[in-house]
């Protein structure tokens, strides 16, 4: 018995994925890190996998910061890379599935009501049943 209780389970890899897509450009490193400005409409999963255009591995995502409307983000760089040798400017990239709508991230999304609208005390749980 157990297994499969939580949210999100397949955090894993299994190589590159089948395609990437610009998320955002390289601005300066910090603490061997690098500090990018995203380009992309939709917002990166946090520890999600970077690339160069070709699908080499260079990373994940550490931090995302700023408003929606002007994303930034750091890449914990992998064993071999290192911050120095990116330009400003270079490209990185990310794997589709790994980003999420920026409505996710809005006020309108936050004001939406969630579930299945059963109002109080319906549905599981509920005030109990025969008690006594």
């Amino acid at each position: 018995r157990g297994g499969g209780r939580g949210r999100g389970g397949g955090s894993f890899h299994q190589g590159p994925p089948s395609s990437v897509v610009e998320l955002g450009e390289f601005l300066h490193e910090c603490e061997e890190a690098l500090v990018c400005k995203a380009t992309h409409e939709k917002i990166p999963k946090f520890n999600a996998p970077m690339f160069y255009n070709d699908k080499t591995n260079i990373g994940n995502i550490d931090e995302i910061f700023g408003p929606v409307s002007d994303v930034h983000f750091t890449v914990k760089l992998g064993q071999g890379f290192h911050a120095k040798s990116f330009e400003k400017g270079q490209k990185v990239y990310i794997d589709p599935y790994s980003l999420l709508p920026r409505e996710m991230f809005t006020e309108e999304a936050a004001n939406k009501p969630k579930g299945g609208g059963r109002g109080r005390g319906g549905g599981r749980g509920g005030r109990g049943g025969r008690g006594g």
